[in-house]
């Protein structure tokens, strides 16, 4: 029971309800609270009751002690806040629930507010509710912070959707650049050819032979450009089928493939422990030719060069690494070397044109993965694959 035998009633407790202690008690709150009868009847309000219904423009003779706070709500619309506040109230009173919760707009001229409408009741000694205590909790901060949030993710995944579309745009773009430059290039390798066998009657001289040497070398390389970014694109663009795959079968099979013509080198492959993957077996097969080729490359000045493959597992990813004992790189530009067309090393040193590596990163990445790499000059160099477990 709320009430006391010596309570005096209050001004916002004519009934004596709560006594002046409760109705002290109540008015340190800031959040407004409302004691109401099982007839629906209002027998006490805290002052942030009374200054609530004055802000929201009401009055508190039609809200405060002695009013029928159900026959309030039940007056609202249906399907309004109000009216399920008053349906829920009486569900209270009646112990049909425990504890309802209903949430509302409150806003106002200056700024957009929210509250929570909290109902719960005030038993008597056989159990059966004698009292609900109404609470308006404003939630108004949580509330904007949700639609923030919201807005957030409205936002992330409409600039998303922008930049898939512009890198599509982007693929779409370069792989139809790439294949149109092919056949042009192809001419001017021809022609070139051509020239050359008709010049062989030495009426060039070493300067002019030079010339047509630099010119034949720099049309391979823009081929070898044009092929690369169109494997590029294609990467960009096919369509992942992960599967389990069997890393070392993958590593034997690339290997053989590479070998030849390296037999006069003393090569050798040192295959480790492996974990089996789920990716795609002709994505990964193309990071690995370029990972294992970039090995045999840049051990290609070692006398005896060697490289290792092997890998490990945890829950959540299997990373596969690549080691060799080549020419290796300075670490503080690890990061220039999947970028596309950059390259650590001369081309007088070794051939390439620095695609092959943005690659592999293009291919990691579309699995939901990872890849770095770790280096000292003149000590080797290995490439970490890591790919999610699931």
């Amino acid at each position: 029971m709320l009430q006391r035998p010596d309570a005096a009633p209050t001004p916002h407790d004519q009934h004596g309800v709560l006594g002046r202690l409760g109705q002290a008690a109540i008015d340190a709150l800031t959040t407004p609270v409302a004691v109401v009868r099982p007839d629906g009847r209002i027998v006490a309000v805290n002052r942030a009751w009374t200054a609530f219904s004055e802000g929201n423009g009401g009055d508190p003779a039609r809200t405060g002690v002695g009013v029928n706070y159900l026959a309030v709500c039940e007056a609202a619309p249906r399907g309004s806040e109000a009216g399920a506040l008053g349906a829920g109230l009486r569900d209270v009173l009646s112990g049909r629930r425990e504890q309802i919760l209903v949430e509302y707009p409150c806003h106002s001229p200056e700024e957009r507010r929210w509250y929570r409408a909290r109902v719960t009741p005030v038993t008597g000694s056989d159990g059966r509710p004698e009292y609900a205590v109404v609470a308006h909790e404003d939630v108004t901060a949580a509330r904007l912070a949700d639609l923030r949030h919201h807005q957030l993710d409205d936002e992330v995944g409409q600039r998303t959707q922008a930049l898939r579309e512009a890198n599509d745009e982007l693929d779409a773009f370069a792989a139809s650049v790439s294949h149109d430059l092919r056949a042009p290039v192809r001419h001017v390798q021809g022609f070139l050819s051509l020239l050359r066998r008709r010049l062989t009657d030495g009426r060039l001289d070493a300067n002019e032979t030079r010339m047509l040497d630099i010119v034949e070398s720099a049309s391979v390389r823009l081929g070898t450009m044009i092929d690369e970014m169109l494997n590029l694109s294609r990467v960009s663009r096919a369509g992942l089928r992960a599967e389990q795959v069997d890393v070392a079968e993958i590593v034997r099979d690339v290997w053989r493939n590479l070998t030849p013509g390296h037999e006069a080198r003393d090569l050798r492959l040192v295959l480790h422990d492996t974990p089996g993957v789920r990716a795609d077996p002709g994505l990964l097969r193309l990071a690995l030719e370029n990972l294992l080729g970039n090995a045999v490359k840049y051990t290609g000045h070692v006398e005896h060069a060697e490289v290792h493959v092997g890998g490990t597992c945890d829950d959540a990813e299997c990373v596969v690494w690549v080691r060799d004992n080549g020419v290796g790189f300075d670490p503080r530009y690890a990061d220039r070397l999947f970028r596309p067309f950059q390259r650590l090393h001369r081309d007088d040193e070794f051939e390439g044109v620095g695609m092959g590596l943005i690659n592999v990163r293009r291919i990691v990445v579309k699995h939901g993965g990872r890849v770095w790499a770790e280096s000292q000059p003149g000590r080797g160099a290995t490439f970490y694959l890591a790919l999610p477990t699931s």
